[in-house]
């Protein structure tokens, strides 16, 4: 089977998409598949195809163009249409559409109810004047989460909507490249943005009983960071924070394994990579019911809670209060959970099944 991926954004920049498609992309590969990716941005080592466009939207007529000769290459038993609000997802699902070619669409959170309450009006008409049509005739949507399945049910009126968790695999990190660390710091690690709520750990933090951590945030420099400067310097924390822009590759993984909490505080997400990468490198993470993990997460050595500073601020105390012996038994439970609910080894026969019951249904 041939499947031909297509998002907008494939470099390092994208975050937690970029992880979730490349290892899709790996385990079709090495699997009975023939699998390749088409986006506006890519990294130097990646063997993907490309359509470089900056302008709005992601405008080019090259997309039509390359899907075109693409298909007439390879002859592809399916399209994988990620992420919903961008003209190469719209071209696609049309192309598809107008050559009943087998489609699939992944919404990965796009169209969660708090970014749907944050959203523009531009985006709600975009969304029911052109794509709601096109992408009701998807073979399948699938979801990350529980509510993302019920959501995206209520939102396309459409019965063929498929759950299947964010994955991780245990190789995707070497642990015997890390060193130790006496520092003591909570890590946040991901996009500077409203909707994942640093303001949210700032002011809880800022209300802890133990003064001797310090916060480390990771993730790409942007105007929020403008925001949450002031917010700091109002909380009188400036000393106590760190801002360490873009983390990848190795000092990545030795960030998140050498921190004794990482916390995702997040309104609205599908799962979150960042969560389960803290998890597989057997460090505790707190993060939100928002995110759609399972509530067994509580009872397997993390932390669900609401956004909402108090209830942070409680998980905090409590996290913080832990010895390291505790901490790491704690990491050491949520790495075995993760690998036996949220790893490719356990899960990739999901997709499969995904798959070829798309090209079944089209015949």
């Amino acid at each position: 089977m041939k499947i031909l991926h297509v998002v907008e954004d494939y470099s390092i920049e994208s975050g937690g998409l970029r992880t979730v498609i490349k290892n899709l992309n790996f385990y079709l590969n090495k699997g009975s598949f023939s699998s390749y990716i088409l986006s506006s941005k890519k990294e130097k080592e990646d063997n993907i195809f490309l359509v470089k466009t900056n302008k709005p939207w992601l405008y080019s007529r090259e997309w039509k163009a390359k899907i075109i000769s693409l298909n007439n290459e390879y002859k592809f038993d399916l399209i994988h249409i990620h992420g919903v609000w961008t003209y190469p997802q719209y071209i696609s699902a049309k192309f598809c559409v107008e050559n009943e070619i087998p489609f699939i669409v992944s919404a990965h959170g796009m169209y969660e109810p708090w970014l749907w309450e944050k959203g523009t009006v531009k985006k709600k008409l975009y969304f029911n004047i052109l794509t709601k049509k096109l992408f009701k005739k998807a073979s399948f949507i699938h979801a990350i989460t529980p509510s993302e399945k019920d959501n995206l049910a209520l939102l396309f009126n459409k019965k063929d909507v498929v759950e299947i968790p964010n994955l991780i695999t245990k190789t995707s990190f070497t642990l015997n490249t890390l060193t130790g660390s006496n520092d003591k710091y909570i890590l946040y690690l991901g996009r500077l943005d409203e909707k994942k709520g640093i303001d949210i750990l700032l002011k809880s933090f800022s209300k802890i009983k133990n003064k001797n951590y310090t916060i480390k945030i990771a993730g790409q420099i942007n105007n929020y960071k403008k925001e949450l400067n002031l917010l700091i310097d109002k909380l009188g924390i400036s000393k106590r924070v760190t801002f360490l822009g873009l983390v990848s590759g190795n000092k990545k993984i030795e960030l998140i394994r050498n921190a004794f909490v990482l916390v995702a505080p997040s309104h609205s997400e599908v799962i979150g990579m960042v969560n389960l990468e803290g998890a597989i490198l057997k460090t505790p993470v707190i993060t939100t019911h928002q995110t759609g993990l399972s509530p067994l997460w509580n009872e397997n050595g993390g932390k669900l809670i609401n956004p909402i500073e108090i209830e942070l601020e409680n998980a905090l105390n409590e996290v913080l209060s832990w010895s390291d012996f505790e901490r790491d038994e704690n990491g050491e439970k949520l790495h075995n959970f993760v690998i036996e609910n949220y790893s490719w080894a356990k899960r990739f026969k999901d997709w499969n099944h995904l798959y070829n019951s798309s090209i079944n249904k089209n015949k």
